[in-house]
Parts: structure tokens; sequence; C-alpha cells
């Protein structure tokens, strides 16, 4: 029998942690989000039906989808077992893609559910497949087929990308590789057929010796030096006049953030007063991450989200210090956390480079003093591990389900970027 929705009372509200993994393109561009559920009290929820219930229970509830995910597909895990396809009919199909986990062959009811959910435009997508007949079989009702790349063999894997690329259906299905720990299996994977990745292979680091910064990203690095230092205006404005694309960037961001306050800007200099040296270095960061390519990168998301996350965790904390400049200086750590992966450089020598002190450079590199302590926290709710989100939280006075309602916050922050 198919389970009803469960009801969720309010003094359980938000007392699950909602994490995310990212689902990119060839190109490295973001289709989508897995969408998990960590339970406070008891750790990774046994029951799939109920975890991936609460994640959309709280999150069309708390968030708007399009704000959250910035547009992105939310796949969100069901099995045969426990899946209910009435209860799935209230939640739009054009964000939702139901995925299956399915350990063996279905029973005619739960194929017919299926069908059902297509017909009222749900995409489908079927997870660990292994190249079953029954898998084979739902081939034709599924839009995506993940594959596990890490607990098989390249050689079995890819005979099952051939096999679903073979099998001779009206539609074939997109193909997912899950479980991508490395650069050089993504593209292993996107070289055998796949149409997309799934792992954390882009947030690691691929250091090719004696690569160098490009032009803006040096542009960028001089100018948050000159900040850091606090240089004369006159200094950071010499830098901009000799970077026009630069500088049309700046004034166009001023222009579109409504920070003009109605002010004409008639030059460079009036555009840094206007903004302030905080804020400019903040959106200077941003544009480290940003300026990777034509589409946003998937490493912007995720640093800003990082960012946003220490900035909010230091400011409602009730044990740590709020003033402006810490806040920003939490911001900055948890945004440069993830500068080595961007840059593909090592870590020690970009904060070198930059002239961070030696308090921010500690928090970076080993997770020390108090912003040590916010980014370990950032990076597990990232993560979506909730003892170590519990434990952190104590010593600054916050609860889990705090930091759950402040990390879908950053979340929609980064998401809204552009």
């Amino acid at each position: 029998m198919p389970t009803e929705l469960p009801e969720i009372s309010a003094s359980r509200d938000m007392q699950e942690l909602i994490a995310r993994q990212a689902i990119l393109g060839r190109q490295g561009e973001i289709i989508g989000y897995e969408l998990f559920a960590r339970e406070e009290d008891y750790g990774p929820l046994a029951d799939p039906f109920l975890s991936s219930a609460r994640v959309l229970v709280k999150t069309f509830s708390v968030f708007n989808v399009e704000q959250l995910l910035g547009g992105k597909l939310a796949f969100i895990n069901f099995t045969d077992s426990y899946f209910d396809e009435k209860s799935l009919a209230l939640f739009p199909p054009q964000q939702i893609i139901p995925e299956f986990t399915i350990t063996e062959a279905p029973n005619r009811d739960f194929i017919g559910n299926l069908i059902n959910l297509q017909k009222i435009g749900f995409r489908l997508a079927l997870d660990r497949f292994e190249g079953a007949p029954w898998q084979v079989a739902l081939l034709k009702v599924m839009s995506f087929i993940k594959i596990d790349t890490h607990a098989n063999t390249p050689a079995v894997w890819e005979a099952w990308i051939h096999m679903i690329r073979n099998a001779n259906l009206p539609n074939t299905p997109a193909l997912i590789a899950t479980r991508v720990e490395t650069q050089a299996m993504a593209r292993r994977c996107f070289e055998m057929g796949v149409d997309y990745s799934q792992g954390y292979y882009f947030m690691r680091p691929e250091i090719i010796t004696g690569k160098t910064l490009a032009t803006d990203q040096r542009t960028i690095f001089n100018l948050l030096n000159l900040l850091a230092e606090e240089n004369p205006v006159s200094d950071i404005e010499e830098t901009f006049r000799k970077d026009p694309g630069l500088s049309y960037q700046l004034l166009r961001y001023l222009n579109s953030a409504g920070l003009t306050r109605g002010q004409e800007i008639d030059s460079i200099r009036r555009a840094l007063i206007l903004l302030g040296r905080q804020p400019l270095q903040r959106w200077l960061t941003l544009l480290l991450f940003a300026s990777q390519g034509s589409h946003k990168s998937p490493l912007l998301v995720v640093a800003a989200t990082r960012a946003r996350l220490a900035e909010m965790l230091r400011e409602r904390s009730p044990l740590l210090e709020s003033h402006p400049l810490a806040l920003h200086r939490s911001f900055l750590v948890g945004m440069l956390s993830l500068l080595d992966v961007c840059l593909g450089q090592p870590m020690a020598g970009l904060l070198e480079e930059l002239r961070l002190c030696p308090e921010m450079r500690a928090a970076i590199m080993h997770h020390q003093g108090e912003d040590g302590i916010l980014l370990q926290v950032v990076e597990a709710a990232e993560r979506g591990d909730i003892d170590a989100v519990r434990d952190g939280a104590a010593p600054l006075g916050l609860t889990a389900a705090d930091i759950t309602r402040m990390s879908l916050e950053s979340m929609a922050w980064a998401a809204s970027l552009r």
C-alpha cells in the first residue's frame, strides 16, 4: 500500500538538516541538485520516504524553490516501498524529479503509478542502474538514469552506458554519473557518453604545475591587496583605470544593484567612494569565482553559500562578536575557503599572495580560531553531517535547527546571484 505524506509536528519543525549536491553538465553548468535530509536526533533518516517528504514539505513551505535552487531541478529520492504518486502530485512537476532507488523487480501497481506520474508531467529518474532486465524494462518511462561510478569498475559501468544507448528506445534517457570524486573520472564519464555528472569532483583542486593567474584574476588579486593594506583610493582608482572591462563591471554592478542612490556616477573614484571598501572587497572576491567562464560557475554558488552562512552564523550567535568587521571577515573566510579549487593552485601560496592576516589564514588552512570553527560548521552543513553540525552548534549558542534555517537562507541568497 502506498504511504501517505507523514504529518510533521510543529515541535519538530526544522529539526532536519537539508543538504544538496549539484548535478553538472559537460561545461560545468548546474542543471539541478539532489536534496538530502539528516535528522537531528537520530542521524540519517532510515525511511527514505519520510526523508524525502520532509524535504519537499519544508522546501516548499519555507522557501520558494525558484529562489532556493535558482530555477534548477530538484532531485528527490524515493523507493518503491514508500511512495505515493498522489502526494507527489501536490508538487510542481516542472521542478521536482522523483528519483527512485529500487532493489528488486517492481510490481504492476508501482509501474502504473510511474506511468501516472509521467502523464501529469513528471520526469522520472532511476538511481543505481545495474543492467538488470527489469531495470532495462523501466528505461522507457525514465528521463534520467543514474549510474554509480564509485561502486563499479569502469568496464562495468561503461557497458551499462552502451546498453542504454543501444536499447532502441523512443526517447533515450539522460545519463548521470554519480559519486564522481575526481576531475579525471568526470572527464572519463563524459568521454564515455554520460550527459551529467554528480559528486564533489568539481570541488577538488586539480593543480597544474606552473599554472599562473589569468590577467583579470591578477588584477583582482592586486586590488584585494590594496584594499587589505588600506591604500589610498587613488591607488585603487588607478588599477581600475588600467582595466576598462573591470571598470565597466563595477559600474554595471552599482547600477543593477540599486546602489547609486539616485546619484550620477561620473568617475571610478566616485563609484569607489559610494560603494565603500568592505563591499568592494566582497564584490571582488565574488568576481574571482564568477569569472571562470560564460556561465555561472558552480563554485560561485557553493562558495557564496559558504560565505553567507559563515556570516550569518556569526551574526546570530549570542556568543561571538558581531561587529561589521568581524562579519566581513567571516564572509571572506567562507568565500576564500574554495579559492584553491577555483583557481587550481595550492591554497597556501594563494593566501600568501593575497597577504591575508594570520587569523584568516589559520581559519582557512587549519580551521583555527572563531572563523575556523564557523568554517567547520559550514562544511558540515554542506555535507549534511548532522552530528558535526550539532557538535559545532553548541559552542556558538545555536541549535542544529537554527543552522538548518540559516543554511537554507544562505542557499537562497547564493542562488539569487547573477
